[in-house]
């Protein structure tokens, strides 16, 4: 089973920005939420931890952990959004941004490349320790993409603007 974290709250998290590659911090709220997942997951062993190597999964992974090893992995980080990083959401921007995902335009990470990274690391890292209890502390876009993946890509697939709130979790069994 993987238990997939989304990192505590940021900065851009509380203004509602497009976050992908600028690298903040957890805020207060943030670094609450990861405790409070510490003490949620306390009870739970887990055989492997894997990162995001974006500093707001980082430091949510070392609170869970409580310092304990774990291993940073590049292809958990965000969807790359280009000019739209640091840039205000409103369905407007969203529109933009989804447009700019399937075309791979103004410097923002294709979708397909995107979740080929996520399908890789699903396959080569976490499938290879399957009956084994992982956690993954990353991104929403990065649960997104292995949700998809689970439920067999299927077409017509509608994203949900959430999967995982800041500090949430959601379980995946494969």
């Amino acid at each position: 089973m993987i238990t997939f974290v989304r990192h505590g709250e940021t900065d851009a998290n509380k203004q509602n920005l497009f976050n992908g590659e600028t690298d903040l911090p957890l805020n207060e709220v943030g670094i609450s939420q990861a405790q409070k997942l510490a003490e949620k997951l306390a009870g739970e062993k887990f055989d492997a931890v894997y990162c995001s190597p974006k500093i707001r999964a980082i430091e949510t992974a070392e609170i869970i952990t409580g310092g304990r090893d774990f291993v940073v992995d590049e292809r958990l980080t965000e969807l790359e959004c280009g000019k739209f990083d640091g840039r205000k959401r409103n369905i407007i921007m969203d529109l933009l941004f989804l447009k700019a995902v399937k075309k791979g335009k103004k410097g923002v990470e294709p979708f397909d490349v995107f979740l080929a990274r996520n399908v890789e690391f699903f396959e080569k890292i976490v499938a290879s320790q399957k009956g084994k209890n992982i956690l993954v502390v990353s991104h929403d876009g990065s649960a997104k993409a292995i949700d998809y993946y689970l439920k067999g890509k299927p077409k017509g697939h509608k994203f949900p603007r959430r999967l995982v709130e800041n500090g949430g979790v959601i379980r995946f069994e494969f």
